[in-house]
């Protein structure tokens, strides 16, 4: 992207200058898909990746083709991903390669097969929080964007120690958003988060250790058949597999209301823990036979 005389565009994020490749231009377009086949799927040997970014197109930058700005902030995304999938089609790479996108439209489906909910907070709340990840996942499912999953235990940390006030992730978040996305998930993905030192891993205590590990056996063992189902009818039928409870319900008015609730398929529901210290919560049971998946009452 460039200004009107020319120059190259570049805009600021934190530490970095960084511009937008114009895929108006063919010769662009060609340029990074070579970079991905030749060093994503070539000398790196990547099996897949964070289609990262495609949302900063700005309002007043020019273009090869001359398109309008405000059109081609809304389409960048498509580009974005359409290119990527286009290098991994060339490259004979179609059927094993997993790239995932936060940035989209309902135009995104056809081009990204994996989203993910963007940079939370590593709170409980449903602003930005585990919370936030849950409602992201069911309305974008409800949107079209049918797979989908969030960092675990959150990304972004806010650390103003003079200030008084801190934003990091506590083993109790942490735990809760295993046991959530487990559930919730097609991928189970766990991040360092933007400042590692301040947030608590998955490998700072063997307990939590051995707590992360039992809950990605249940997803990629126990729940792995079950699972490939739910894709494989989102990818035959555009139906996600993580559903509000008004998609199974829609004539439950009860559950029309629900926002902490989920279903996982039409078979399981869940409802996670969104408040710290908290070891109990009230859950809605709408119409039917219903068994604890842990305790089996």
């Amino acid at each position: 992207m460039k200004h009107d005389d020319g120059s190259a565009y570049l805009m600021n994020s934190v530490s970095i200058n960084f511009a937008m490749v114009d895929f108006t231009n063919p010769e662009a377009r060609e340029w990074v898909k070579d970079m991905i086949k030749e060093n994503m799927l070539g000398e790196a040997g990547a099996w897949g990746w964070m289609h990262d970014f495609g949302e900063y197109v700005p309002l007043d930058s020019t273009t090869f083709d001359g398109a309008d700005p405000f059109f081609n902030h809304n389409d960048y995304p498509r580009q974005w991903a359409e290119v990527c999938r286009e290098a991994i089609a060339e490259a004979n790479r179609t059927e094993d390669i997993v790239y995932f996108m936060r940035s989209g439209s309902t135009l995104s489906p056809q081009d990204t097969g994996l989203f993910w909910m963007g940079d939370q907070m590593p709170t409980f709340d449903q602003y930005d929080g585990l919370h936030s990840a849950m409602m992201g996942l069911l309305n974008g499912g409800l949107s079209g964007l049918t797979l989908g999953h969030s960092d675990i235990g959150g990304y972004t940390t806010v650390y103003y120690l003079h200030g008084g006030f801190e934003y990091v992730r506590s083993k109790e978040l942490l735990e809760r958003w295993i046991e959530m996305n487990t559930f919730s998930d097609m991928m189970m993905r766990t991040h360092p988060g933007l400042t590692p030192a301040q947030m608590y891993q998955v490998w700072d205590d063997p307990e939590t250790t051995d707590f992360f590990a039992k809950f990605v056996t249940i997803h990629s063992k126990v729940l792995k058949e079950y699972k490939l189902n739910l894709m494989r009818l989102a990818h035959t039928e555009g139906q996600a597999p993580t559903r509000a409870l008004l998609v199974e319900f829609p004539d439950d008015a009860e559950a029309r209301k629900i926002q902490d609730q989920f279903m996982l398929g039409e078979d399981l529901m869940m409802a996670p823990v969104f408040k710290s210290r908290q070891k109990k919560r009230n859950v809605y049971f709408p119409k039917g036979s219903w068994t604890h998946y842990f305790t089996k009452q």
